[in-house]
Protein backbone atom coordinates (compact mmCIF):
# COMPACT_ATOMS: atom_id res chain seq x y z
CA UNK A 1 0.00 0.00 0.00
CA UNK A 2 3.17 2.45 1.06
CA UNK A 3 4.82 1.65 -2.45
CA UNK A 4 1.28 2.32 -4.47
CA UNK A 5 1.28 5.51 -2.83
CA UNK A 6 4.93 6.32 -3.19
CA UNK A 7 4.29 5.71 -6.98
CA UNK A 8 1.05 7.69 -6.96
CA UNK A 9 2.82 10.25 -5.28
CA UNK A 10 6.04 9.97 -7.94
CA UNK A 11 3.50 10.43 -11.22
CA UNK A 12 1.89 12.98 -9.64
CA UNK A 13 4.87 15.39 -8.89
CA UNK A 14 5.60 15.23 -12.31
CA UNK A 15 2.34 17.18 -12.87
CA UNK A 16 2.86 20.04 -10.38
CA UNK A 17 6.80 21.59 -10.48
CA UNK A 18 7.01 22.78 -6.61
CA UNK A 19 9.88 24.41 -4.75
CA UNK A 20 10.75 26.79 -2.02
CA UNK A 21 8.54 29.43 -0.48
CA UNK A 22 9.66 32.24 1.63
CA UNK A 23 7.97 34.62 4.67
CA UNK A 24 8.72 37.41 7.19
CA UNK A 25 10.68 35.41 9.62
CA UNK A 26 12.54 33.47 6.67
CA UNK A 27 15.85 34.52 7.77
CA UNK A 28 15.33 33.68 11.69
CA UNK A 29 13.76 30.21 10.84
CA UNK A 30 17.49 29.41 8.25
CA UNK A 31 19.80 30.39 11.46
CA UNK A 32 17.75 28.41 13.57
CA UNK A 33 18.39 25.53 11.28
CA UNK A 34 21.92 26.54 10.77
CA UNK A 35 22.45 26.51 14.50
CA UNK A 36 20.15 23.20 14.74
CA UNK A 37 23.42 21.66 12.29
CA UNK A 38 26.04 23.43 13.68
CA UNK A 39 24.93 21.81 17.30
CA UNK A 40 25.08 18.18 15.46
CA UNK A 41 21.13 18.31 15.65
CA UNK A 42 18.95 17.51 12.79
CA UNK A 43 15.83 19.21 12.77
CA UNK A 44 12.41 18.41 12.78
CA UNK A 45 11.08 18.40 9.23
CA UNK A 46 7.53 16.97 9.89
CA UNK A 47 5.47 20.43 9.43
CA UNK A 48 5.53 22.44 6.38
CA UNK A 49 5.31 26.36 7.03
CA UNK A 50 2.04 26.55 5.04
CA UNK A 51 1.88 29.42 2.37
CA UNK A 52 0.89 32.74 4.19
CA UNK A 53 -2.01 34.47 2.69
CA UNK A 54 -1.32 37.82 3.83
CA UNK A 55 1.73 38.03 1.50
CA UNK A 56 -0.52 38.07 -1.25
CA UNK A 57 -3.05 37.57 -4.00
CA UNK A 58 -4.48 33.50 -3.44
CA UNK A 59 -5.11 31.76 -6.59
CA UNK A 60 -7.09 28.14 -5.50
CA UNK A 61 -7.36 25.55 -8.26
CA UNK A 62 -9.82 22.33 -7.70
CA UNK A 63 -8.15 19.52 -10.01
CA UNK A 64 -11.38 17.22 -9.32
CA UNK A 65 -14.15 18.82 -9.51
CA UNK A 66 -15.15 17.81 -5.21
CA UNK A 67 -15.63 21.91 -4.46
CA UNK A 68 -12.44 21.45 -2.63
CA UNK A 69 -8.97 23.24 -3.68
CA UNK A 70 -6.62 21.11 -4.63
CA UNK A 71 -3.80 23.20 -5.72
CA UNK A 72 -3.27 26.77 -4.22
CA UNK A 73 -0.74 29.98 -5.12
CA UNK A 74 -0.08 32.68 -3.66
CA UNK A 75 1.21 35.77 -4.88
CA UNK A 76 3.47 38.91 -3.80
CA UNK A 77 2.86 42.50 -5.15
CA UNK A 78 6.66 43.33 -6.16
CA UNK A 79 7.00 46.61 -8.01
CA UNK A 80 4.32 46.40 -10.37
CA UNK A 81 4.01 42.51 -10.61
CA UNK A 82 2.77 39.78 -8.95
CA UNK A 83 5.05 37.19 -8.13
CA UNK A 84 4.54 33.46 -7.29
CA UNK A 85 6.21 33.19 -3.95
CA UNK A 86 4.25 29.74 -2.64
CA UNK A 87 2.63 26.90 -3.88
CA UNK A 88 0.75 24.07 -1.87
CA UNK A 89 -0.91 20.95 -3.30
CA UNK A 90 -3.02 18.12 -1.91
CA UNK A 91 -2.05 15.41 -4.78
CA UNK A 92 -4.31 12.31 -3.77
CA UNK A 93 -7.25 14.45 -3.23
CA UNK A 94 -7.70 13.23 0.95
CA UNK A 95 -8.26 17.13 1.77
CA UNK A 96 -4.30 16.75 3.44
CA UNK A 97 -1.93 19.08 1.70
CA UNK A 98 1.09 17.32 0.33
CA UNK A 99 3.73 19.14 -1.49
CA UNK A 100 4.94 22.65 -0.32
CA UNK A 101 6.77 25.57 -2.77
CA UNK A 102 8.39 28.02 -1.48
CA UNK A 103 9.87 31.01 -4.03
CA UNK A 104 12.02 33.62 -3.70
CA UNK A 105 11.27 38.10 -4.55
CA UNK A 106 12.30 37.27 -8.20
CA UNK A 107 9.95 34.04 -8.26
CA UNK A 108 12.81 31.25 -8.46
CA UNK A 109 12.34 28.17 -6.54
CA UNK A 110 13.96 27.96 -3.51
CA UNK A 111 12.43 24.99 -1.01
CA UNK A 112 9.80 22.21 -1.67
CA UNK A 113 8.77 20.33 1.26
CA UNK A 114 6.89 16.75 0.25
CA UNK A 115 4.96 14.08 1.69
CA UNK A 116 6.28 10.88 0.15
CA UNK A 117 4.04 8.53 1.57
CA UNK A 118 0.66 10.65 2.08
CA UNK A 119 1.10 9.90 5.89
CA UNK A 120 -0.01 14.13 6.44
CA UNK A 121 3.71 14.54 7.33
CA UNK A 122 7.04 15.76 5.64
CA UNK A 123 9.29 13.33 4.66
CA UNK A 124 11.79 15.37 2.71
CA UNK A 125 12.88 18.61 2.24
CA UNK A 126 14.53 20.25 -0.88
CA UNK A 127 16.68 23.81 -0.88
CA UNK A 128 17.51 25.38 -4.05
CA UNK A 129 20.14 27.62 -5.71
CA UNK A 130 20.37 29.10 -8.96
CA UNK A 131 17.62 26.44 -10.00
CA UNK A 132 20.39 23.44 -8.51
CA UNK A 133 19.61 21.38 -5.48
CA UNK A 134 22.23 22.59 -2.80
CA UNK A 135 20.97 20.30 0.22
CA UNK A 136 18.10 17.81 1.15
CA UNK A 137 16.78 17.02 4.69
CA UNK A 138 15.37 13.15 4.64
CA UNK A 139 13.33 11.60 7.23
CA UNK A 140 13.37 7.82 6.57
CA UNK A 141 11.54 6.37 9.14
CA UNK A 142 8.70 8.90 9.56
CA UNK A 143 9.14 10.56 13.19
CA UNK A 144 9.24 13.69 11.89
CA UNK A 145 12.76 14.46 12.49
CA UNK A 146 15.25 14.30 9.69
CA UNK A 147 17.52 11.24 9.78
CA UNK A 148 19.50 12.26 6.24
CA UNK A 149 21.16 15.44 5.32
CA UNK A 150 22.64 15.54 1.79
CA UNK A 151 24.76 18.55 0.71
CA UNK A 152 25.26 19.16 -3.18
CA UNK A 153 27.71 21.37 -5.39
CA UNK A 154 27.25 21.72 -9.21
CA UNK A 155 24.52 19.14 -9.22
CA UNK A 156 26.70 16.40 -7.31
CA UNK A 157 26.11 15.35 -4.07
CA UNK A 158 29.57 16.27 -1.56
CA UNK A 159 28.72 15.30 1.93
CA UNK A 160 26.05 13.43 3.91
CA UNK A 161 25.46 13.66 7.51
CA UNK A 162 22.89 10.95 9.41
CA UNK A 163 21.64 10.16 12.66
CA UNK A 164 21.67 5.88 12.56
CA UNK A 165 20.65 5.69 16.47
CA UNK A 166 17.47 7.90 16.39
CA UNK A 167 18.80 10.43 18.97
CA UNK A 168 18.06 13.33 16.70
CA UNK A 169 22.01 13.73 16.73
CA UNK A 170 24.51 13.43 13.54
CA UNK A 171 26.99 10.52 14.04
CA UNK A 172 27.50 9.51 10.21
CA UNK A 173 29.07 10.90 7.77
CA UNK A 174 29.92 10.37 3.88
CA UNK A 175 32.17 12.61 2.02
CA UNK A 176 32.13 12.82 -2.06
CA UNK A 177 34.97 13.56 -4.87
CA UNK A 178 33.43 13.85 -8.30
CA UNK A 179 30.19 12.14 -7.67
CA UNK A 180 32.23 9.03 -6.13
CA UNK A 181 31.74 8.11 -1.96
CA UNK A 182 35.78 8.66 -0.94
CA UNK A 183 35.14 8.52 3.15
CA UNK A 184 32.80 7.20 5.62
CA UNK A 185 33.12 8.53 9.71
CA UNK A 186 30.84 7.12 12.31
CA UNK A 187 31.05 8.44 15.65
CA UNK A 188 30.88 5.50 18.37
CA UNK A 189 30.88 7.52 21.67
CA UNK A 190 28.15 9.88 21.16
CA UNK A 191 30.21 12.78 21.75
CA UNK A 192 29.21 14.57 18.13
CA UNK A 193 32.85 13.65 16.30
CA UNK A 194 33.74 11.12 14.01
CA UNK A 195 35.93 7.89 15.72
CA UNK A 196 36.21 5.98 13.08
CA UNK A 197 37.32 6.68 9.12
CA UNK A 198 36.84 4.41 6.61
CA UNK A 199 37.20 4.34 2.81
CA UNK A 200 34.76 3.14 0.65
CA UNK A 201 35.64 -0.38 -0.77
CA UNK A 202 35.16 0.43 -4.51
CA UNK A 203 37.28 3.07 -4.18
CA UNK A 204 40.32 0.62 -1.51
CA UNK A 205 39.69 -2.13 -4.41
CA UNK A 206 40.50 0.62 -7.17
CA UNK A 207 43.45 1.87 -5.38
CA UNK A 208 44.71 -1.63 -4.50
CA UNK A 209 44.43 -2.80 -8.53
CA UNK A 210 46.13 0.30 -9.70
CA UNK A 211 48.99 0.00 -7.09
CA UNK A 212 49.18 -3.68 -8.45
CA UNK A 213 49.25 -2.84 -11.99
CA UNK A 214 52.04 0.06 -10.95
CA UNK A 215 54.03 -2.67 -9.59
CA UNK A 216 54.04 -5.04 -12.22
CA UNK A 217 55.12 -2.10 -14.70
CA UNK A 218 58.04 -1.61 -12.27
CA UNK A 219 58.99 -5.43 -12.28
CA UNK A 220 58.54 -5.39 -16.00
CA UNK A 221 59.87 -2.34 -16.69
CA UNK A 222 63.57 -3.66 -14.22
CA UNK A 223 63.46 -6.82 -15.88
CA UNK A 224 63.67 -5.20 -19.48
CA UNK A 225 66.42 -2.72 -18.19
CA UNK A 226 68.31 -5.81 -17.06
CA UNK A 227 67.43 -7.40 -20.45
CA UNK A 228 69.25 -4.85 -21.92
CA UNK A 229 72.24 -4.97 -19.55
CA UNK A 230 73.15 -8.24 -19.71
CA UNK A 231 72.89 -7.89 -23.81
CA UNK A 232 75.20 -5.37 -23.86
CA UNK A 233 77.47 -7.11 -20.99
CA UNK A 234 77.63 -9.78 -24.03
CA UNK A 235 78.26 -7.96 -27.11
CA UNK A 236 81.03 -5.90 -24.99
CA UNK A 237 82.78 -9.81 -24.20
CA UNK A 238 82.44 -10.62 -28.21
Amino acid sequence: MKNRKFNLTLALLALFVFAGCGDKNSKKTQNAKDNALANGELRDISKSERCNEKDGKVVSVDLNQDSNFDVRKVYKKIGDEDVLICKEADINFDGVLDIFTYFDDEGKMKRDEVDLDLDGSIDIVTYYAAGKVVKQEIDQNSDGIADRVRYYENGEVTKLEGDTTQDGKIDYWEYYENGQLVRIGIDENGDGKADQWDKDKELLDAEDAEAEAEAVDSDSATDSSGSDNNSDSDTSNE
